[in-house]
């Protein structure tokens, strides 16, 4: 049975609500992936990421699969990441990295750990990939367990000058936060800083990292230059026309200017979580003070909005608000936070 239309702002980090020009033309053609128009459509898709995101196709492959952004992490560490492991940890989707690699055969796993939402301590993290010697270092960009921004540059500079690959879940954080090119391997995915439909999972990796094998369906290298299983077409034109849309646009202004609205209208209710250096454009958690979150949120839905609870043992003490997708404005982040605070 299908849903009763209905309008609702989306302030949860994907999926996100679609410009109307994708929803206009999502359904224009119905392709079959083996049609030479879908693998001009593919290599098209894949050729405008790299060059928008200035990753140079000569030393950078970028593998498209479908699915999620879990997805192509989960993939990407079980195709390339093996050896001894450092993960930079202050969020749960840190430490999900080290679930999954703990289950992979040749790799040992180090935990460099910060408090959920605290800052890395980059010193800390210096002084356990000197003591290890790690093959790897992987982290989350935009950990958005809290909203926090990790210092992605300041790590990546570390992982050079202890000649130590880097390993990068940038889901949340690409298109919007600059990824560093020092990065061997960068997973993001369609749905949520690039604005378009759920469905496609991508893994930027650098042509010289050796991969392992894996299960078929996980084999990132083999998403490189062909198409192994039946995709997710739609999503795939979907992403075509989010390009479009991202390349005549500043995104990160965007995101930059909704990102300070939500953090002044939020703040004249609620205390932030984190200090504003550590925020990113994307998300901001805010404490619920005692308040009810599951009350919160019924309040938000009844007029339309959708907002995040904490995950674990946080559902008690914030709710999380992200800025995404292309019914974000000011005046819809204002009515929320009066919303809430009634």
């Amino acid at each position: 049975m299908p849903f009763t239309p209905r309008r609702q702002v989306l302030f949860n980090p994907g999926p996100v609500n679609l410009d109307p020009r994708i929803k206009e033309n999502l359904f224009n053609v119905e392709l079959c992936h083996r049609q030479p128009e879908f693998e001009e459509l593919q290599a098209r898709v894949r050729a405008r990421i790299l060059a928008h995101l200035g990753f140079d196709s000569g030393q950078f492959a970028l593998s498209l699969m479908h699915g999620s952004g879990t997805l192509a992490v989960d993939a990407a560490l079980t195709s390339f990441v093996r050896g001894n492991v450092v993960v930079a940890d202050n969020g749960l989707y840190c430490r999900r990295l080290e679930r999954t690699l703990s289950g992979l055969d040749g790799t040992k796993v180090a935990m460099c750990s910060s408090a959920i939402g605290a800052p890395l301590d980059l010193e800390a993290l210096e002084g356990v990939i000197e003591a290890q010697g790690p093959e790897w270092v992987a982290m989350v960009h935009h950990e958005t367990t809290t909203g926090i921004l990790n210092p992605l540059h300041a790590v990546a500079q570390l992982c050079r000058r202890h000649g130590a690959r880097l390993f990068v879940d940038a889901v949340s954080s690409l298109g919007v936060h600059e990824v560093d090119r020092v990065a061997d391997v960068v997973c993001f995915n369609s749905s949520k800083c690039l604005e378009s439909l759920p469905g496609v999972a991508a893994v930027l990796w650098k042509r010289d990292v050796p991969s392992h094998p894996t299960v078929p369906v996980l084999d990132v290298p083999a998403y490189a230059e062909s198409t192994p299983s039946t995709p997710n077409v739609q999503a795939m034109v979907a992403l075509d026309i989010a390009l479009d849309i991202l390349e005549s646009e500043d995104r990160p202004a965007r995101y930059r200017r909704l990102s300070g609205a939500v953090w002044a209208a939020g703040s004249r209710h609620f205390e932030p979580l984190l200090e504003e250096p550590h925020r990113s454009w994307v998300l901001t958690s805010f404490r619920l003070a005692g308040r009810d979150p599951d009350a919160l949120f019924s309040r938000a839905l009844e007029h339309g909005y959708v907002i995040y609870h904490g995950q674990n043992e946080l559902r008690s003490e914030i709710f999380r608000v992200a800025n995404m997708g292309a019914d974000m404005n000011e005046e819809v982040i204002e009515d929320l936070f009066t919303i809430l605070a009634s």
